[in-house]
């Protein structure tokens, strides 16, 4: 990805106003899958970082989420 297109994606993310701290289903919007898939990366432990302040709550920070996609970034040059 280029310098422009980076810019351009952060200037997207930034107008959709997502927050810093996400719920799952926040996370899930952002990244563009579903719930469910976000359910079995975790259980996998292969997703993006999350924390879990308590049993049942899972919140994601979104600059995890954007490494968490430039990790998996495929070249396709």
């Amino acid at each position: 990805m280029t310098h422009d297109l980076l810019a351009e994606l952060r200037s997207a993310i930034e107008a959709q106003q997502y927050p810093q701290i996400m719920t799952p289903a926040q996370a899930a919007d952002f990244l563009g899958v579903s719930d469910y898939y976000l359910l079995d990366l975790r259980k996998r432990k292969s997703g993006p970082a999350y924390s879990q302040p308590a049993s049942k709550i899972v919140r994601y920070i979104r600059d995890d989420l954007i490494a968490w996609m430039n990790e998996h970034r495929v070249d396709a040059g």
